[in-house]
């Protein structure tokens, strides 16, 4: 067999295979091996390339310890800083430091406000992801990481906007009647406010005097978080119909009218001050407790506690803002038509408010107190015309800009909307808005 198989070959005449035959042998016994060995690839139906057969898929793994995302929410406590916040959660300073430097621009993370919400998140290796901040009830200060570094912007809330129709009488005084239907105090403040020009809250209330009123209501996770706007409200008081009915023209200007489309705005405020008791009124001939005599009270003392906000009566022109004797600390305002104002007993000043600065209807002035001589805290309020003492309590103004005639329609087609809402109040549904529509 060797030498038919040396012969096929070829090697008969040039290789010696008698005498290389262990390395024929060998060599023969390499090659079958090899043959051996490539049979199955051949032999197999499925001779396709196995990287084209797709791979099992592979089995996801649940994140690791370090990727876990922890939410943390916390009130502010009195006294607590933006430092003992992230400090307590074992943030360096460095860190605090940054952060506090990348809000400075829109807030200043050193003034936090003792009950107002906080929120943070962070990785369980300790990294910060960001954390929110509830500067008030319309905006949240939002703080993020980047691949640049942390960022900072204030963003609003998102609320759902709900119309109530509320209808009570006057029981004691305007907060307890408002109480009593189980709405809050800022409520009264907002509708002593529409009518401020017309009625005064503290001194002319009737018992039995009645009001109605539709009002916003904004909620936040089906949750009450404040009052929107009142949209229309009327208000009997002793005989007397008030109405007011917010109205915003194609211009923008917004404001309270009455049913002919006057605006209840006036030159002056009724009063410089929300809610107070008249301790004494305007008089020639009245005893001074102090000074034991009979001598002119050409004011009115409004007593009210010490720390009570007082406001400008109209737009005007500080005039004097310093100590003035038995008046104590004292502001006199020079406005328009000859009208001077005068705020007396004063416990500090407003920032800001000094000698020929300017100020607008409303504006804060100053805070009651019982400086100079004063039996008790209370505002010591004057009006002169022409320079002549005039009773604060009987002066008279006309309304100021009306509804503009090219604009009379549309507000007459509200009007009618909301004339009819109040006379079936509380049998109205309304369905909910969506306001402030950027995402928390």
């Amino acid at each position: 067999m060797w030498k038919r198989l040396v012969l096929r070959l070829g090697l008969k005449n040039s290789w010696n295979y008698k005498e290389n035959k262990p390395l024929v042998i060998t060599n023969l016994i390499l090659v079958g091996m090899a043959l051996f060995a490539s049979l199955p690839k051949y032999l197999s139906p499925y001779s396709e390339d196995v990287s084209s057969i797709p791979k099992a898929p592979s089995i996801e793994q649940p994140p690791s310890a370090t990727s876990r995302v922890l939410r943390i929410e916390c009130p502010i406590k009195k006294n607590m800083t933006f430092s003992d916040v992230l400090a307590s959660y074992d943030f360096s300073q460095d860190l605090i430091h940054q952060l506090v430097e990348t809000s400075k621009p829109i807030y200043n993370l050193r003034k936090l406000i003792p009950g107002n919400h906080f929120e943070l998140e962070k990785l369980a290796d300790g990294t910060l992801l960001g954390f929110r901040y509830d500067v008030d009830l319309d905006k949240y200060l939002n703080v993020y990481r980047t691949e640049e570094g942390y960022k900072a912007e204030l963003r609003p809330f998102q609320y759902q906007t709900q119309v109530s129709f509320i209808e009570g009488s006057i029981h004691g005084s305007l907060f307890h009647s408002i109480n009593e239907l189980d709405e809050k105090d800022q409520l009264a403040l907002d509708l002593s406010e529409i009518f401020s020009w017309d009625l005064d809250f503290n001194t002319e209330l009737q018992e039995g005097d009645h009001f109605r009123l539709a009002a916003e209501k904004l909620y936040v996770d089906g949750k009450f978080v404040k009052y929107g706007k009142i949209l229309a409200a009327d208000f009997a008081n002793n005989g007397r119909e008030y109405s007011g009915y917010y109205f915003v023209d194609p211009t923008g200007r917004a404001d309270y009218y009455d049913s002919q489309g006057n605006s209840l705005r006036r030159e002056f405020l009724k009063s410089p001050l929300r809610f107070f008791r008249v301790s004494s009124t305007f008089s020639h001939r009245r005893f001074h407790p102090l000074l034991q005599g009979y001598r002119p009270h050409l004011g009115v003392d409004y007593a009210a506690p010490t720390g009570t906000p007082v406001v400008a009566a109209g737009n005007g022109r500080i005039q004097f803002a310093a100590w003035k004797q038995g008046y104590g600390r004292f502001i006199q305002i020079v406005h328009g038509n000859g009208l001077t104002t005068m705020y007396g007993h004063l416990s500090g000043f407003a920032p800001e408010i000094h000698r020929g600065s300017e100020v607008k209807q409303g504006q804060l002035i100053g805070y009651v107190g019982s400086s100079g001589l004063a039996t008790g805290p209370h505002l010591d309020y004057r009006v002169t015309r022409m320079g002549r003492f005039v009773n604060p309590l009987s002066l008279k103004f006309q309304p100021s800009t009306p509804v503009r005639p090219e604009y009379m329609a549309a507000f007459k087609a509200e009007l009618a909307k909301w004339q009819w809402d109040l006379a079936h109040a509380g049998k109205i549904p309304i369905p909910p808005q969506v306001s402030a529509l950027q995402p928390r």
